[in-house]
């Protein structure tokens, strides 16, 4: 009998159609080759879905799982990923969320992956406990928002209970609609909610006793001990635990964050504590309570119109509810506004008062008409690639900048900000998916400017960026220091690590782990001795296989563009603000990535050879026999 350390041991194969629920053994190979969680979810995709299949039809499968170290006393290891055919784009893609309850739940209730495939008859939930599953009624569920169904289903299965759920948006088949985990993280930017909603399935609640054993209690605790002392002695701790995100991105002063802070929340695990309740505390909205993944997420109504900070609370609850996407809501109602204004729609067309995005009410409006698909909603419940093909050329004269039918979110031209060109600009691009959480990896470069290349060194050392490699990294290239490019192979490869251990990849907790850290607990926790070389290999695998399935899907170089308004003035600039980024340098840098990945740089997709060093032969065989190599 096989002994399991880390690992629950089982997968959750659900089929909605039939009904049937039945529990398969997790197959330790596989563990060990693809790490768990996010990298296992890519696996098990590769080995159960064809390509082709139709976003929202039965055919299409939702993987959620969880790493090795969930579940575990290692800091910060609760995340939850997601992994589905996106509505948005037809990309197979992955989200990740921050698991709060959900992710040590999911593990303590048995399962490491569960496998959703087929489509209810009527509304239905997924109860999983202490091994147990079963296909639950959710008729009274159906048509309430993400809060209501979560608060409802606690109530049921108790606080310490999970919950990942869809609200409207998603129900309705909103292309662009998220799920929620617990109310507080999102999941699954670029669709999960419409597949989910196309699935009649509202949501998924697990509760377990279980626990998590590791292979090496000792061992694994004074991994943990040294970790915990490290985060204790963090100069800037008490700053990250009483400001959250505030901490590192200041966009309003301190005083008027902290007239809204009424709790700081944490995923089970983590000693920082990156979310929180807000509470409106005058005018129209006193009383109005608010859970947040960070307080400035809820402030992005203000870039738009101007809108006050409790209106913005209040308006990113409404969309948060609805479970819909607020980067791609956002900038349609923008887009709209434009065509609008230029005579592109009509009025008869809107059908509906005009878009007024420093408006609260015509805001709340047209967040009811897309959530429900009223009038000119219904176009819009399509997102940016359906909306840019009905109206061609002269309608993307008005559009933001879009990859891969989504917004580009963050830039010289994005909702979010950025001068600066980073792994994360060039990762919206390279990207199977596009601009979906985290699309550039896990980078240094992020949130800071312009530091001394001693310091970014001790960085590339901690993610174990092999020391050749920061020397082509470092090579200057057009007068830039840092080959971004090159960067980003690695810091995708160091996020694929955290996603598939289960550790989180925000900076507050990412900062505190190097690769050798995650090979140590990685080796206590499941008695697989591993390497930092060893599992930087197999995060280099799961990416590759995760690529090859969106080959597989058509996409190549050719769908990694860059938006052209990225090369008007004022352009990005490189990580020490010398060096302005044009077109050519943005497309030498793509060769630079397709070359530091050793992928055909033409194609701008894995080579046969590189599949088969990474133990892909039969994936390279599958790419072959259909002419794509």
């Amino acid at each position: 009998m096989e002994e399991y350390y880390g690992y629950a041991g089982s997968i959750l194969d659900v089929d909605l159609t039939t009904g049937r629920v039945k529990r398969e053994k997790l197959n330790l190979q596989v563990a060990r080759s693809f790490i768990g969680g996010l990298g296992v979810n890519i696996k098990l995709w590769y080995d159960l879905v064809k390509p082709g299949v139709d976003p929202l039809s039965p055919e299409n499968a939702v993987i959620i799982g969880v790493g090795p170290l969930v579940g575990t006393a290692a800091p910060g290891s609760s995340r939850v990923y997601s992994l589905t055919k996106l509505p948005v784009n037809g990309a197979v893609g992955w989200g990740g969320g921050g698991g709060v309850n959900f992710g040590c739940m999911l593990k303590n209730a048995g399962f490491d992956h569960v496998i959703i495939r087929g489509r209810a008859e009527k509304p239905v939930y997924i109860s999983i406990c202490d091994g147990e599953a079963e296909i639950v009624d959710a008729g009274s569920l159906w048509g309430e928002g993400i809060g209501k169904a979560t608060d409802t289903l606690k109530e049921a299965y108790g606080g310490s209970s999970g919950v990942l759920a869809i609200g409207q948006g998603g129900e309705n088949l909103v292309r662009f609609s998220m799920a929620f985990i617990d109310k507080l993280s999102t999941i699954g930017r670029g669709g999960l909610g419409a597949v989910m909603g196309s699935k009649n399935l509202k949501a998924i609640v697990v509760k377990g006793t279980k626990g998590v054993r590791v292979a090496d209690p000792k061992r694994f605790k004074e991994i943990c001990s040294r970790l915990y002392e490290r985060i204790r002695s963090y100069p800037k701790r008490k700053d990250a635990q009483r400001l959250g995100f505030l901490n590192f991105m200041r966009i309003v002063p301190e005083e008027s964050y902290l007239e809204f802070k009424m709790a700081r929340v944490a995923c089970v695990g983590c000693p920082i504590g990156d979310k929180e309740i807000l509470q409106i505390r005058k005018g129209k909205f006193k009383g109005f309570t608010k859970y947040a993944s960070a307080f400035v997420n809820t402030l992005l109504p203000y870039l738009y119109g101007g809108l006050g900070y409790d209106e913005c609370i209040s308006l990113t609850d409404v969309l948060d509810d609805y479970g819909l996407d607020m980067f791609e809501t956002f900038e349609l109602l923008k887009f709209t506004e434009n065509l609008y204004k230029n005579g592109l729609i009509t009025d008869r067309e809107l059908g509906g008062p005009p878009i007024k995005l420093n408006d609260y009410d015509s805001l709340k409006e047209w967040f009811d008409n897309i959530t429900y698909r009223r009038g000119f909603g219904d176009v819009l419940a399509e997102g940016f690639k359906y909306v840019l093909e009905r109206y061609g050329d002269k309608a993307g004269d008005f559009a933001p900048c879009v990859v891969k039918g989504m917004v580009a979110y963050q830039s010289v031209r994005g909702p979010v900000f950025s001068k600066t060109f980073t792994p994360f600009e060039l990762g919206m691009v390279v990207h199977p998916r596009g601009p979906a959480s985290a699309p550039g990896g896990s980078s240094p470069l992020y949130f800071t400017f312009g530091r001394p290349l001693d310091w970014i060194k001790r960085h590339f050392d901690r993610m174990g960026i092999p020391k050749d490699a920061q020397e082509r990294i470092l090579t200057e290239k057009e007068g830039m220091a840092i080959n971004v490019g090159r960067l980003t192979k690695y810091a995708q490869q160091f996020l694929y690590i955290c996603g598939s251990l289960g550790t989180c990849g925000r900076g507050q907790i990412n900062r505190f782990y190097s690769l050798e850290t995650f090979a140590d607990l990685y080796s206590a926790a499941t008695g697989f001795e591993v390497s930092g070389e060893e599992l930087m290999t197999a995060s280099e695998r799961i990416f590759n296989l995760e690529k090859a399935i969106n080959v597989m899907e058509g996409f190549t170089r050719k769908d990694d563009v860059f938006p052209e308004k990225w090369f008007e003035k004022p352009l990005h600039l490189d990580y020490y603000e010398k060096v302005e980024i044009t077109r050519d340098i943005a497309y030498g840098l793509l060769d630079d990535y397709y070359d530091e990945r050793g992928w055909n740089v033409e194609k701008g997709i894995p080579t046969k050879e590189k599949l088969i060093e990474l133990g892909l032969k039969d994936v390279a065989e599958d790419l072959e026999k259909l002419g794509l190599l």
